[in-house]
C-alpha cells in the first residue's frame, strides 16, 4: 500500500472521534524508522516524521516515547542498526531495539545489546533464508535459540514478527516459541501484530495455549479487527498488551482484514465500489487498529485504568521505565483496617492469617491458579483458591462465558430467572433423595435458611452441630457461655458478642466420630431436637459406623439430618461427599464451590424436610438474580463432564508427596494431614509451629507462590505448575532448616507471626 503523509478530512474526524477515548499518555511499543534513501519517496522515516505524522492520529502532546526499530529489509541489517543508535533526538523514556540475522557474529548482537537505550533484538523472516519467499519459515530459522541466550542473559526483550501460513497456530511456531520461553523464562518476549493476528481465528485459536506464560507479552500494532485483541485480552488480560502503532504503516491507508483461512489488505486502489454503491472513504491503518483495540476494549469491559496500562503503563512496566505512582498493596490493605472492621469480608482472608505485613490483601486479576496483586506481581496459588470456592480455577472460561451472556441479557428484572428452575432439576438429579431446592448468595446464609426450615418443619428448637457452619446466630449461640466448644470445629476465638444471650442451651455441639458425645446430646435432647446439621466429612473420612448411627438415631428420634457439604462438597465426588459413603441426609447445604466463585448456595432436602420452607418467611432480593444460577449451571456441568475428582485427588497427592520430599532433604520434620487428598494441610513438627509456617509462607511469596499450611488444589493446577512448586518448596524448606539450625527463626521473619483463629485488629 502506498503511504500518505496528508490527512484527509475523513481522517482528521476519524482521529477527534477517537481521541476522547486516549490517556492523556501514550507510549508506541512497536515504531520502525529508517535512514535516508531507504524510506518511501527517497525521504527519512525519522524520530521527528515519527512525532509529526502519528501525532496528527493520537495529538504529539500524548506522545511520550517509543520503542524503536530499524525497518526491516532484505540484507545485512547492520548498517541500518548502525544508523538508529548513532540518532541524536532521542527522548528519555525511548528505547531501541536492534534487527537480528542468524549470521551475525554474535558479538555484534552482544556489543549492541551494551550499547544506551538498547533493550532487546528484533529477529525477521527476511533474514532468515535467501530464497524469494520466507513466509513459510519456521520461528527457528531466523529466530536461533542462541537469540534466546543473548536475551536470557541481560533480561532483554525479543520482539518476534512469526510467519508460517497459520502464524500463533502453527504447531512448529508454537512447540519452539513454549518450549523457549519455558527454558528462557527472563526472556521479555512480545509477539508482534498480537502474534501476526492479521487472521484474527490464528490468535483466537492459540493463544490459550500459552496462556501459562509469565515473560509473554502482545502489541496491538497493524491489528485492524477486534477478535485477535479480544483472545489475548481473554487469556492474558489487559496487562499484558502493549499499543504499537506499527509506523509508518499506520500512515497508510485502508485495513488489514481476515478472509476465509488467511488475511488480505484493502486499500483504496483495491476497494471495489461500483458506481451504484455508496462511496467509500478509507482511514489510515493506524486509526483502524485504534478502533479495533478500542472494540475489544469494550468487548472486555475494560476501564480508563486499563486503557491507561495498554496504552503506556505496560510498556513502562517491560522496559523499566518510570511509572506512576500508586497506592502498594499493603498501603491499601492499611487504610481498610482503618475503614473496614476486621480489615476484610471474610476472615480466612486476612493477610494476618498467612504473613501480617507481606500477604498481598488484594488482587487485580486471576486466571486459573495465578493471581496478580494491585502490585502487578504474579503468584502461583498453593494456598486455598479463593478459600475452596474455585474447583474449577479461576475464571474458568466456560462459567465466565455463561456469566457473560447473563449479565448481557440481564441478570434482574421483575421476574424469576429460569436457570434458578434448571439448576433445582440439576441438583435433584445428583441426589435422588432430594425432591425441594432453595437458593441462597453464600454458605452462611445456607446454613441458617436450613436451620429456619429445619426448626419450621419439626416444631423444635434446639440443633446440635458438628463442624463449621459460619457466622449466625444459630450456629454462634454454641458458644454463649465461658466454654469456646466450637474451638475444635475449625475455627478457635469464636466469640458470641451480640448473639442474644436468650439463645443459650439452643445449639449443642459434638465432635466428629465421637459417637459416646452425640449419644450423650440425643439421650438428653432428642424429644427438643430440629435437626442435627454435620459436615459428613472434612479431612478425613469418618470412622465405620459413625454416619451410619447417626443417620439410624436421627431417624429413630424424628430429627432431620443436614450435611452441610459447603467445604467437602464436589471435591471427593460431584454432589458431594456422602454420596460416595452411601449415607443420604434429610437436607444438605452447597455454596462456594457450587459455582465456582461466583455466589450461588442452596439447600436441597426431601420434601417432608423442607415443608417448613412453606410456612417460614424466607425471602431476599438478591436470592432471584440470575448470575448465581447460571454460573453454577456451567459449573456443574464442567464438574460431570471432566474427571474433576480424580485430577484432585492427583494433584492433592502430589503436594503432600512434595512436602515429605523436601522435607526430608532439608532435615526438617513436619506432618501431613488429610486423609482426603483434595484438602492437605500441613503442619511443622517444631515448638514454634506458628513461626516456621509464617518463615514458610514469606520464602514461598518471595518465590512467586501463595502458600500456607493448607493447599485446595483445583483443574487448573497442572504437572508444570507442580514441578515449579516443588523448586521452590525445596529452596524454601532449605531455608527453613537453616533458620531452625542457627535459632534464627523470628529474625529471618520480615514482619509479625500469623494469626491462629479468631482475633481482634483493632484496640
Amino acid at each position: 500500500m502506498a503511504q500518505d503523509r496528508t490527512q484527509p478530512p475523513q481522517d482528521k474526524a476519524a482521529a477527534a472521534l477517537l481521541a476522547s477515548r486516549l490517556p492523556e499518555q501514550l507510549f508506541d511499543a512497536h515504531a520502525h524508522l529508517q535512514p535516508p534513501g531507504k524510506a518511501p519517496h527517497g525521504g527519512a522515516l525519522t524520530r521527528a516524521g515519527w512525532r509529526r505524522d502519528l501525532g496528527r492520529q493520537v495529538g504529539q502532546a500524548r506522545l511520550t516515547g517509543g520503542l524503536f526499530m530499524p525497518m526491516p529489509g532484505r540484507g545485512q541489517p547492520n548498517k541500518a542498526n548502525d544508523w538508529l543508535l548513532n540518532q541524536k533526538d532521542w527522548q528519555d523514556q525511548d528505547r531501541l531495539l536492534v534487527l537480528a540475522a542468524p549470521d551475525m557474529p554474535r558479538q555484534h548482537l552482544e556489543a549492541w545489546l551494551k550499547r544506551d537505550r538498547v533493550v532487546g533484538l528484533k529477529p525477521y523472516h527476511l533474514f532468515g533464508a535467501s530464497k524469494s519467499s520466507t513466509f513459510d519459515l519456521p520461528l527457528e530459522a531466523f529466530c536461533p535459540e542462541w537469540f534466546w541466550e543473548l536475551c536470557e542473559a541481560r533480561e532483554a526483550v525479543l520482539m518476534l514478527h512469526l510467519v508460517r501460513p497459520h502464524a500463533l497456530a502453527d504447531e512448529k511456531n508454537l512447540v519452539y516459541l513454549r518450549g523457549c520461553a519455558e527454558r528462557y523464562p527472563h526472556v521479555r518476549v512480545v509477539l508482534a501484530h498480537a502474534g501476526r493476528g492479521f487472521h484474527a481465528p490464528d490468535t483466537v485459536a492459540a493463544a490459550g495455549s500459552l496462556a501459562h506464560l509469565d515473560n509473554l507479552w502482545f502489541d496491538s500494532s497493524g491489528i485492524c479487527e477486534a477478535e485477535a485483541l479480544v483472545a489475548v485480552l481473554e487469556h492474558f488480560g489487559p496487562h499484558r498488551l502493549l499499543w504499537g502503532s506499527d509506523y509508518p504503516v499506520s500512515q497508510q491507508r485502508g485495513r488489514c482484514v481476515t478472509v476465509g483461512d488467511n488475511f488480505a489488505w484493502v486499500a483504496p486502489e483495491r476497494i471495489d465500489a461500483p458506481a451504484s454503491s455508496p462511496s467509500c472513504a478509507t482511514w489510515a491503518v493506524g486509526l483502524e487498529a485504534l478502533r479495533a483495540l478500542f472494540t475489544a476494549a469494550d468487548r472486555f469491559g475494560l476501564d480508563a485504568s486499563d486503557l491507561r496500562a495498554i496504552f503506556s503503563g505496560n510498556a513502562a512496566e517491560l522496559l523499566g521505565l518510570p511509572q506512576e505512582t500508586r497506592e502498594d498493596v499493603q498501603s491499601l490493605y492499611a487504610r481498610a483496617q482503618r475503614r473496614i472492621p476486621g480489615g476484610t469480608q471474610l476472615l480466612s482472608k486476612r493477610p494476618e492469617m498467612f504473613a501480617p505485613g507481606q500477604w498481598p490483601a488484594y488482587f487485580r486479576e486471576a486466571r486459573g491458579c495465578r493471581v496478580w496483586d494491585t502490585d502487578g506481581r504474579c503468584y502461583i496459588d498453593y494456598a486455598n483458591n479463593g478459600v475452596g470456592s474455585c474447583l474449577l480455577g479461576f475464571r474458568d472460561p466456560e462459567v465466565t462465558r455463561a456469566v457473560q451472556r447473563r449479565v448481557n441479557l440481564g441478570s434482574m428484572s421483575s421476574l424469576n430467572p429460569v436457570e434458578e428452575l434448571e439448576l433445582a432439576d440439576l441438583l435433584c438429579e445428583l441426589h435422588p433423595w432430594a425432591q425441594s431446592v432453595r437458593f441462597a448468595r453464600c454458605g452462611g446464609e445456607a446454613g441458617a435458611m436450613a436451620a429456619r426450615i429445619a426448626r419450621a418443619s419439626s416444631g423444635r428448637t434446639r440443633i446440635a452441630l458438628c463442624g463449621y457452619h459460619g457466622w449466625h446466630d444459630w450456629y454462634l449461640a454454641a458458644n454463649l457461655g465461658n466454654n469456646d466448644v466450637l474451638a475444635p470445629h475449625l475455627m478457635p476465638g469464636l466469640t458470641a458478642a451480640g448473639v442474644p444471650r436468650e439463645l443459650r442451651g439452643t445449639t449443642l455441639a459434638f465432635r466428629y466420630n465421637d459417637l459416646r458425645a452425640f449419644q450423650a446430646i440425643i439421650s438428653t435432647f432428642s424429644h427438643d431436637l430440629a435437626c442435627i446439621i454435620m459436615e459428613p466429612a472434612r479431612l478425613d473420612p469418618p470412622e465405620p459406623g459413625f454416619l451410619e448411627t447417626v443417620r439410624a438415631e436421627t431417624r429413630r428420634h424424628g430429627i432431620l439430618l443436614v450435611f452441610d457439604e459447603i467445604t467437602i462438597g464436589f471435591r471427593v465426588a460431584v454432589g458431594g461427599v456422602h454420596l460416595p459413603l452411601n449415607v443420604a441426609p434429610d437436607m444438605a447445604i452447597f455454596a462456594k464451590a457450587l459455582g465456582n466463585g461466583h455466589p450461588i448456595a442452596a439447600v436441597i432436602g426431601a420434601a417432608a424436610a423442607m415443608d417448613g420452607a412453606h410456612h417460614s418467611f424466607i425471602s431476599s432480593t438478591a436470592w432471584t438474580e440470575a448470575v448465581g444460577p447460571a454460573a453454577a449451571l456451567a459449573t456443574v456441568r464442567k464438574m460431570q463432564r471432566v474427571d474433576l475428582p480424580k485430577h484432585l485427588a492427583w494433584a492433592g497427592e502430589a503436594v503432600k508427596a512434595i512436602w515429605r520430599r523436601c522435607a526430608e532433604a532439608a532435615g526438617i520434620h513436619i506432618k501431613v494431614a488429610g486423609g482426603f487428598p483434595c484438602m492437605a494441610y500441613l503442619q511443622f513438627d517444631h515448638p514454634d509451629d506458628l513461626a516456621v509456617r509464617t518463615l514458610y509462607t514469606q520464602e514461598m511469596l518471595s518465590r512467586g507462590f501463595l502458600a500456607g499450611a493448607a493447599y485446595y488444589p483445583t483443574l487448573a493446577h497442572t504437572e508444570r505448575d507442580m514441578a515449579l512448586f516443588e523448586q521452590a518448596v525445596g529452596e524454601s524448606f532449605q531455608a527453613l532448616a537453616e533458620a531452625i539450625r542457627e535459632g534464627t527463626i523470628s529474625s529471618a521473619l520480615h514482619g509479625p507471626v500469623a494469626h491462629s483463629g479468631f482475633r481482634r485488629l483493632m484496640s
